[in-house]
Parts: structure tokens; sequence; C-alpha cells
């Protein structure tokens, strides 16, 4: 029997409890999770130098995945345009984007779907693609990784279930053991949390060894609303030293682009010797790293 349709003895007689067991019960679960994703930072580790060596060389990451596991790579990819600047991290759900909404379930087991999606994308082999099924065994998902195989594309298998058949399709294999969910098959739950640590983990230090994050700063961020235009303002006088007003100058002579204005600002530039910059594909932590380096050897030795 696949490990997310097991039953978890912890749960038994669910139903009856009160309402404050219920509860606990579910936290308690949930606190095995963090533990098995620490298990697996090996595997973890390899897959972000792969997807960081794809990046660099122009490929993209393409999460591939149905029902509950589909939606975590949307929600993952989506937010890496506006935190990290990049359209190159993208998602492919199983019955097409009216199933992040509503439930497509029957699109999970059509396998050809998803080279058609794949090839919708124009998959290539400078690809990373990362299949996630929280048994490991969705047909979608499945077909979507030998396709890409195919193709030459490099993959990652993510999943809870470390017998599933994604594992001899997978390049790095990824399967944190969270153990039977409390309600017996529920897989949006211990398995869809692990799921989403490692998505977490994967995207996030991927943007960090890309050069999108320079220190613990957001450096890449799109400044689209007037929140992350506060935050672009402080991050900007934080790195620089500029006071507020000079910061907000500046990001207003950038045209709002906040890699441009640290680079007017920390170099003392033009705007548009900024553009050229970020234009040769070169990223602007490694730009403000090395002016830092450059005004750090300028020192006076003492």
């Amino acid at each position: 029997m696949r490990i997310t349709e097991r039953e978890n003895r912890a749960s038994v007689g669910l139903d009856i409890k009160p309402t404050a067991e219920i509860v606990r019960l579910i936290n308690r679960e949930d606190h095995r999770v963090a533990s098995a994703v620490a298990k697996v930072l090996p595997q973890i580790t390899r897959a972000v130098d792969m997807i960081v060596q794809a990046l660099r060389q122009g490929g993209r990451v393409i999460y591939l995945g149905a029902g509950t596991s589909g939606r975590l790579g949307v929600l993952d990819a989506s937010e890496c345009m506006p935190t990290y600047g990049t359209d190159r991290v993208l998602a492919v759900l199983a019955g097409g984007p009216e199933a992040m909404f509503k439930s497509k379930e029957g699109a999970e087991d059509k396998p050809l779907e998803a080279e058609r999606d794949l090839r919708r994308l124009r998959l290539t082999g400078k690809d990373v693609v990362v299949g996630i099924s929280a048994s490991g065994h969705a047909p979608y998902t499945l077909g979507g990784m030998r396709f890409a195989r195919r193709v030459g594309a490099r993959t990652v298998g993510l999943t809870v279930n470390r017998a599933a058949p994604m594992r001899s399709l997978a390049d790095v294999f990824i399967a944190p053991l969270v153990g039977p969910e409390v309600v017996t098959g529920s897989s949006r739950m211990k398995a869809g949390t692990a799921e989403k640590l490692v998505l977490n983990i994967l995207s996030t230090a991927s943007m960090v060894r890309w050069g999108r994050v320079f220190s613990h700063w957001m450096v890449s961020m799109q400044l689209t609303n007037r929140k992350l235009h506060e935050r672009g303002q402080q991050i900007l006088s934080r790195i620089t030293g500029a006071s507020s007003a000079r910061a907000a100058r500046t990001l207003k002579a950038a045209g709002g682009s906040l890699p441009i204005a640290l680079l007017m600002l920390q170099r003392g530039i033009k705007r548009l010797e900024a553009k050229q910059l970020l234009a040769r594909g070169e990223n602007v932590a490694s730009l403000l790293r090395a002016s830092s380096e450059s005004e750090v050897n300028k020192q006076p030795s003492r």
C-alpha cells in the first residue's frame, strides 16, 4: 500500500474526539514534517546546485504536478517574479490554470497531457523539470518527467514515498518521510506541508546562489505597490547608507528599478551605465559585492 494511503493509528476514532484533542493531534503530526525534511537536505542541496547551473546557462525551472502538489508548484513559481525579478521559474498544473481553483482530479491520470503542456513551453535540454507528487505515482507527473528526460532536461523528483516509480525518472530524488496522514489519504496535510517546505528551500537557495539576493536583501524585487516601494527604499538606504530622501530620489531616477538604483548609488554612476552593466548578464548581487570589496580595499591600513 502507498504510504500516502496508510492509516495513522494515532488518529483512529478521530471523529469522536474532543476538538482540543483533534487540534493537538494534527499539530503533533505536523511537528514531524520539519525533521523529515532535515533528513533530505543533502538531496535538496544537489537539486539546488543543478538548478543554479541550469539558470546560469540560460535554462528554466519548471514545476510539474497535479492536484495539491501541482498547486504548490504554482504558488512557489508565482512568487519568484515579484520577489526575485525573474520569469524563469514556471509551473505546469494538470488540467490547466482553471484547476488552480476548481479540482480536476481526472487530469492526474493523463501522462500525454503533461508532454503536451511541456511541448507548449518548448522544453529544452537546458531546463530542469521538478516533478511533484505526494505518492510519486501520478501518471501526469511521471509522463512529464519521462518526456523531460527524452529531450535531455534534468529532473528532480519530489514526493513523500521513497518506493515511488518517480525515483527512476529523477536525477535528484527528494523524499522526506512524513508518515501517514491524520485523515487517511489527505495528502494536502503533512505531505503537502513537506512539499511546500522543500519548494521554499529549492527556490530561495537557488535565487541566492544565482545572485538575486545581496547579503539577506531582496535586491531584485519588483516594486509594484506602496508596501514594496517602501521596502525597496529601505533596502536602498540600508545597503548604501543613503538618506531616505536621497534613496527616494535615486529610485525615481532609476525608473523604479531597485537593482539600477542600487548600482547608481553604490557605484556613483548614471542610470544608463547601470542598465548596461545589468544587460551584460551580470547579476546585481555580484556587482554590489565587487563594489563593496573595492571600497574596503581602498581603505588605508592601520
